[in-house]
């Protein structure tokens, strides 16, 4: 919601004067003002600052089978994000934004607190070169940086939320060329995810990604895109499935990764008329400094095809992702299919979305689940 700040001050000189006009038959004579100098220029207009709110809610239904390692096993009812946000312009080359989450998480949770999910500044005085500092997307994965509020899945993959890198805090330069053909995100963070005020060690963090459109026509085009990271962690808490321990002497893992961290991935986006095909792969290894600790390597990748089936109301959706988290040990992947429809009744804004999956975990097999969201954007 931009605030304008305005004057009426002309308005109200021109209403006086008319008054005192028709009040005076014989006005006083007022010189004629000075012909505007050629060429002078004219002031420009102060910058006001301006402030923008919205969020979205997204209301979840989740019935069936255990699903993947992400879901629990009871049916529920529940909000999968509620979120308020505030940004805007404090300077002509200087903007901000601020997010809060007021609920979230796809895990079972109780009492949730409101917490922050993105909240930087950035410059912006050139297209080819923005720098933003504080707490924004870690930029590692073309599904994960796209909103939630866009996806064509409820969900995204389960190779999309384990081996990309949470939000961060830290510096990040961005910018693109070419019409927006080509750009870039660079950023050095403390690497230790959102909401955390100190570094696991003296090491940073380092991410790059680049992107490019090598084919755009009328209602077409072809994206993408190229990342990768590495770091140094120390005790970084991991899922469970990666196996990790920092004390292997003792009998129980403790989840904990310490040593190198590097990863690479591969995106595109495609898109012509109703159609539209995206996919992904990730690869994600960790050297742990334990003595004799194996070398994890981790990797995922899925395909999404979609179609509008009834003008841009109604689309169709499906997905085959598959995940395992280390490619050393034999039957510990997860693949899952996914069918979905979507209604846009108005847009993203508001927006009917059920899909139904086929999972297959290392546990079990065909793990049939039914997922339904209601999204409303403000």
């Amino acid at each position: 919601m931009r605030v304008p700040v305005g004057t009426i001050a002309v308005s109200v000189f021109t209403l006086s004067a008319g008054l005192a006009f028709a009040q005076s038959a014989t006005p006083p004579p007022t010189p004629a003002d000075p012909p505007p100098a050629q060429g002078a220029p004219s002031a420009a207009p102060a910058f006001k600052p301006t402030l923008t709110i919205g969020g979205y809610l997204q209301g979840q239904l989740d019935v069936g089978a255990d699903g993947d390692s992400r879901f629990p096993s009871s049916n529920r009812f529940f909000l999968r994000r509620a979120r308020l946000t505030a940004s805007g312009s404090v300077l002509r080359t200087l903007t901000y934004r601020v997010q809060a989450e007021f609920a979230g998480g796809l895990g079972s949770t109780s009492g949730v607190t409101a917490s922050l999910t993105d909240g930087y500044v950035e410059w912006t005085r050139y297209s080819q070169a923005h720098v933003r500092f504080g707490q924004f997307k870690s930029p590692y994965g073309r599904e994960w940086l796209e909103s939630s509020t866009q996806l064509v899945t409820i969900e995204r993959s389960l190779a999309s939320d384990r081996l990309t890198l949470n939000r961060q805090i830290g510096v990040e330069a961005l910018g693109d060329a070419h019409g927006g053909r080509v750009g870039y995100l660079a950023a050095m963070v403390n690497g230790n995810g959102r909401n955390t005020t100190v570094n696991d060690n003296s090491d940073f963090m380092y991410l790059v990604r680049g992107t490019a459109t090598p084919w755009r026509g009328a209602g077409a085009r072809l994206d993408v895109g190229v990342n990768g990271f590495w770091s140094r962690d120390t005790k970084l808490t991991m899922a469970p499935e990666f196996g990790f321990d920092s004390t292997p002497f003792t009998p129980a893992a403790d989840n904990l990764f310490t040593g190198r961290h590097s990863g690479a991935g591969l995106d595109e986006h495609f898109e012509r008329g109703v159609w539209g095909l995206d996919a992904e792969w990730l690869r994600v290894r960790f050297e742990q400094d334990a003595a004799g600790a194996p070398v994890v390597t981790s990797q995922g990748w899925y395909v999404t095809p979609s179609a509008f089936v009834f003008r841009r109301l109604l689309q169709a959706v499906g997905r085959y992702e598959w995940y395992r988290p280390d490619i050393e040990i034999a039957g510990n992947e997860t693949s899952t299919w996914t069918g979905g429809l979507n209604y846009y009744a108005r847009g993203d804004n508001a927006k009917l979305m059920v899909d139904y999956l086929w999972v297959t975990t290392p546990k079990s097999t065909d793990h049939a689940k039914l997922l339904a969201r209601v999204q409303v954007m403000f």
